[in-house]
């Protein structure tokens, strides 16, 4: 079964939309900002490691260069001044790490959305199928599904977007680009 790109690419970018906050509390200084970047790569790994996404050990690589300082017992800067030195020369390339997971899946997804967008409006324009006001949408996602699924014109798409995505994430893109008005 193949894995829904959607559910690995939404929290990702729940986490990249909270990196200008770190990004800004570095720049401030912020106490705090050692334990909160520790914690959002923490929990970006945990994203990644549930997916089976191997980046995972390169954001617990780059942790590993912020919390080395800790064990140095040489003299010279205090321990955390090296650990926002070496924090803030991390920051770029976990970004980076991040985006090399996003980038790829979004453009499939992209792809994906694109196809069922065209299908959706062949549909829609060529009136096979109405939605009955009040109707299970679910159903309706449903009967779009099976429409598309078996018309002969239609099931080489169908397979284009299945290389593409999941049947779930399919499902889902066609729920989200339904405006029901124009369906009725």
């Amino acid at each position: 079964m193949q894995v829904s790109l959607l559910s690995i690419i939404e929290p990702l970018k729940i986490k990249l939309l909270a990196y200008p906050d770190l990004v800004d509390r570095l720049k401030n200084k912020d106490y705090n900002f050692l334990e909160l970047l520790e914690n959002w790569m923490k929990e970006t790994e945990t994203i990644l490691k549930n997916n089976n996404i191997a980046q995972c050990a390169k954001i617990a690589g780059l942790r590993s260069k912020i919390i080395a300082p800790i064990f140095d017992i040489s003299q010279g800067r205090s321990t955390k001044k090296r650990q926002f030195h070496t924090a803030a020369e991390s920051m770029y390339e976990i970004q980076i790490t991040i985006l090399s997971v996003i980038t790829p899946y979004e453009q499939k997804v992209n792809d994906a959305r694109d196809l069922l967008k065209h299908l959706l409006n062949v549909l829609k324009q060529s009136g096979a199928l109405k939605y009955t006001d009040g109707a299970d949408f679910q159903y309706f996602i449903n009967q779009i599904w099976t429409l598309f699924s078996t018309h002969e014109q239609l099931k080489p798409s169908m397979v284009t977007i299945l290389t593409l995505i999941s049947q779930v994430d399919a499902l889902r893109i066609i729920a989200e680009e339904i405006e029901l008005p124009e369906w009725i």
